[in-house]
Order: structure tokens, then C-alpha cells, then sequence
């Protein structure tokens, strides 16, 4: 296994790790806002009421800026995968947005530190909303980066099935979160729908695991 197709396991597993493990914990310790659910089909809370208090905010913190770094390295292996062979420019402009996208994250979580009323709230919220928003984008572009006749040659089939299918969910998904925040409502549809906005842009950079893998051996042969 190469250090690429790591990297895109990292991707995944330390962000969806780091999230999954602060809310059991948070249950344990019947934090504020944590309920006993599935998230992920009942939102009975958001990502950030699973992280805040000790001692699952280290955890939270720690693996949540960790997976950004590693999200910040993705996409730089990635333009640098693809720079001899497809758009320079939508190469650079989704690199440049996924790397933004990460910084976002980065910001919006290191201001969770308890005590609840002391977090700024307008730089998290601010700070979450746009990660999603810029690394779908980033994202998208990417796929259409993917699709060019070079580089498309170049991924497996199981990769590209599983960046579309994660772009075009994220962006139904996005749309549905938006009109509800617009009216107001829904709030358990829009908790729903972070956990797995979240659960699939770390499965979009899984996908390169795949590409990776094959390259190294293309490349040994």
C-alpha cells in the first residue's frame, strides 16, 4: 500500500473516527444537547454538540484539525497527480478551494473550547457552513477535473462511481439544508444532513485510494 492510498484512508477514517468516538463519549458523561440516537437518519443533535466539553472536546479538536491538515495534503498530492494531464486551471482553482475549505474547518473548530456561552458562535457557524459549501464545490470541480479524457483513463471505475455519487448527493443535500434553514424548520433534517455531508466528503477523498493504489502498481510495472 502506498503513502497516497494511506493518506486517503486517513482522510476518512481519522474525521469520521474523531466524530463517531467524541459522541459515544459525550454520551457517557450526559453532556448538554447530547442525545442517544443514530445521527445520521434522526439528528437528534449537530456535529458540534458531540465535541465541546471535556473530555471528548480534545478528542474532537485534536482529530478534527489533525484530519484538516491531512485533507490539506489530499489535495496537494492530487494537483500534483494530475498536474501533467489534465486542466491546469480547474486543477489549481479545486485545490486551491479544497485547501481554503480545510482552513475554514480549522478555524471553526478551534473556537470550540468550553465553556458554552465563552465559544464564539458566529466564527464556528460562519466557519462550518462555508467548509461545507467551499470543499463541495472544490469537490465538484474536481469530478469534472476527473472526467477529461487523460485523467479519466487513468481512475478506476469504482472511484469515479463513488465521487459522483458523493457530489451529486452532497449537492441534493445542500440544496434541502438550505430551503429548510431559509424557513425555519426541519432542524433535525438539517443535524441529519451535516453528519452526512461530513461522512461523505471524507468518503470522496476515500475514493482516491483506488487511484492510488493502481497508479503504484501501473508505475512499478
Amino acid at each position: 500500500m502506498s503513502l497516497k492510498s494511506l493518506l486517503a484512508l486517513a482522510c476518512l477514517f481519522l474525521s469520521q473516527g474523531s466524530i463517531i468516538i467524541s459522541y459515544l463519549i459525550a454520551l457517557q458523561f450526559d453532556h448538554p444537547k447530547v442525545e442517544s440516537c443514530n445521527p445520521f437518519f434522526q439528528g437528534c443533535l449537530n456535529i458540534t454538540d458531540a465535541g465541546i466539553y471535556s473530555p471528548e472536546g480534545y478528542i474532537f479538536r485534536g482529530g478534527m484539525i489533525s484530519a484538516c491538515a491531512f485533507f490539506i495534503m489530499w489535495w496537494f498530492v492530487s494537483h500534483q497527480h494530475f498536474k501533467p494531464l489534465g486542466s491546469v486551471f480547474l486543477n489549481k482553482v479545486s485545490c486551491a478551494l479544497g485547501v481554503i475549505g480545510a482552513l475554514l474547518l480549522i478555524m471553526a473548530t478551534a473556537v470550540l473550547i468550553p465553556p458554552r456561552d465563552a465559544i464564539n458562535w458566529d466564527v464556528h457557524v460562519a466557519g462550518a457552513i462555508l467548509f461545507f459549501l467551499v470543499t463541495f464545490l472544490a469537490q465538484a470541480l474536481h469530478l469534472v477535473l476527473c472526467l477529461q479524457k487523460e485523467i479519466k483513463a487513468t481512475l478506476t471505475r469504482i472511484s469515479l462511481n463513488i465521487k459522483w455519487a458523493t457530489v451529486i448527493t452532497q449537492g441534493i443535500m445542500i440544496i434541502i439544508a438550505l430551503t429548510l434553514k431559509a424557513f425555519d424548520s426541519g432542524y433535525e433534517i438539517v443535524n441529519a444532513i451535516e453528519w452526512w455531508l461530513a461522512l461523505l466528503i471524507g468518503v470522496y477523498f476515500y475514493s482516491a485510494f483506488y487511484d492510488w493504489q493502481t497508479s503504484k502498481k501501473q508505475t512499478e510495472t
